[in-house]
């Protein structure tokens, strides 16, 4: 009996130091407790019809890293293809990291049916490489949104994932979809903006 509670405690031990080492190989990105770390909606979203994000501020309602996120305000209209975007310009080395990941609340009075997705600018062209896929967001909940970084990864559309892909990132974007449906006027909440050994 005291070799399986040996062999018991031992095992939640090593399960808690794993946690542990698991946390410590994250690195954030924007956790915007402070301001809203240089993400904007950028001129050419704010022009075009299919884009429908309005507005960027810091909130205090919801978070899932520290005491705020960033709130994104959305216009989506239903009937139609339309997009909200946000993004951060800057230079990234992301070569020793795994994966990319964010966390993205909907209210719990949105509708079902939004998807979410990352997008990356990579290399001298400015390349935009969007997601093969998008997560759906489900109201009243947190959604991790993440993508692996390796070479081959399948995570990317083209151009392929390289190590001079991973070294050479010029924006980091975060867009919500409505594929016809769902209409929805109100908040979107973005925290927590990470990479992952």
């Amino acid at each position: 009996m005291k070799k399986i509670v040996c062999v018991l405690i031992g095992a939640c031990l090593i399960a808690c130091l794993s946690r542990t080492a698991v946390l410590a190989a994250e690195k954030l990105l924007a956790g915007f407790e402070q301001d809203t770390q240089g993400w904007e909606i950028p001129d050419w979203a704010m022009e075009k019809e299919d884009y429908v994000g309005d507005s960027l501020a810091l909130s205090q309602k919801y978070a899932v890293e520290g005491k705020s996120s960033l709130e994104f305000k959305v216009d989506f209209p239903g009937g139609k293809w339309t997009g909200a975007y946000m993004e951060i310009v800057e230079y990234f080395d992301w070569t020793p990291y795994a994966q990319v990941a964010v966390e993205v609340f909907l209210p719990p009075d949105a509708p079902a049916g939004l998807k979410a997705k990352l997008i990356l600018t990579v290399g001298e062209g400015w390349e935009w490489t969007e997601m093969s896929r998008g997560f759906a967001l489900e109201p009243g909940k947190w959604t991790t949104i993440a993508a692996h970084l390796k070479p081959g990864s399948t995570d990317w559309r083209h151009p392929a994932v390289t190590d001079a892909f991973r070294q050479d990132i010029r924006k980091l974007g975060v867009r919500i979809e409505s594929n016809m449906k769902p209409a929805y006027k109100g908040s979107i909440y973005i925290d927590n903006v990470r990479l992952i050994e």
